[in-house]
């Protein structure tokens, strides 16, 4: 009798909602071509950067002139409206503001010279181990999940924001980070703890495919962009003519003294009209 009801109870399953099996067939599909998207955006952007960095390397002190005497025609004209509005005050905050955004332009120009000196090209195990991340990294879309909890909504998009800017830098360390130990990168940032536990209702699994689908669209977007944008072009005239950079170094460097013999010109310019108009040079806008 009990070999009987256990046959029995063998050969009868459960009833399986048609539906929620589709939806989870279509989640894992979209979770999977995310991922290729985003190792495939994450390798030609690569592969952009390096061309920029090295173009970057090469024409760094003229970019920082021109920009430098940018600043000063900009303040200089500034300076010289207010004093022939007679705003000594508005004269005096000019020349305080353009000290500190002096300062900004060289502290930018530090950090973006550190940024392109580690721009490099993916090797194949690298490639690999990003397809990996991306796989574990994608199943982190869960829409409208926290949307009655504030501070685990906070969490979400702070979470969502690091892994972005993580995939703008090329930063594999944190990507990896992230991907492995989502719970223990959360607490050593301070975050309330989220809970990605896998669900199985039939609106959650809409939601997240709905995400999902709009994240692919999204990434495909910024790749068509990616490829049709001046820098993808060079990236490939460099793979096919390997001295093209010094080439177009040196159109723009030529471009770049002319634009900073023609500034220097109208800065000249502007300290005269202040010296007239005041009876003194411009003293810290120099």
């Amino acid at each position: 009798m009990k070999d009987t009801q256990s046959k029995i109870s063998s050969d009868v399953s459960l009833p399986v909602n048609p539906e929620l099996e589709q939806l989870q067939q279509l989640v894992v599909d979209a979770q999977t071509r995310l991922a290729e998207l985003e190792v495939e955006y994450a390798k030609e952007k690569a592969r952009v950067d390096v061309v920029r960095a090295a173009l970057f390397r090469r024409l760094r002190e003229r970019y920082e002139k021109r920009d430098r005497l940018r600043l000063i025609v900009g303040y200089r004209q500034r300076f010289l409206n207010s004093l022939g509005r007679g705003d000594e005050g508005e004269a005096k905050q000019t020349e305080e503001n353009y000290e500190k955004a002096r300062r900004q332009t060289g502290e930018d120009y530090e950090e973006t010279t550190v940024t392109m000196a580690e721009r490099r090209q993916l090797t194949a195990g690298e490639e690999r181990e990003l397809a990996q991340h991306w796989k574990k990294l994608v199943k982190m879309y869960h829409p409208d999940r926290f949307a009655s909890q504030p501070d685990k909504l906070e969490t979400y998009q702070r979470l969502t924001s690091a892994i972005n800017h993580a995939k703008d830098c090329g930063d594999l360390k944190t990507l990896k980070e992230i991907a492995e130990d989502p719970h223990g990168f959360i607490l050593r940032q301070g975050w309330v703890n989220l809970d990605f536990s896998d669900e199985t209702k039939l609106s959650q699994l809409r939601r997240i495919n709905e995400t999902l689908q709009l994240e692919i669209i999204k990434l495909i977007e910024s790749l068509n962009r990616l490829k049709e944008s001046p820098d993808y072009e060079l990236f490939q005239l460099s793979e096919q003519r390997p001295g093209v950079l010094d080439e177009l170094a040196a159109e723009r460097a030529e471009m770049l003294d002319q634009e900073r013999v023609e500034l220097e010109i109208r800065a000249g310019q502007l300290a005269e009209e202040i010296a007239e108009l005041s009876g003194q040079k411009p003293s810290r806008i120099v």
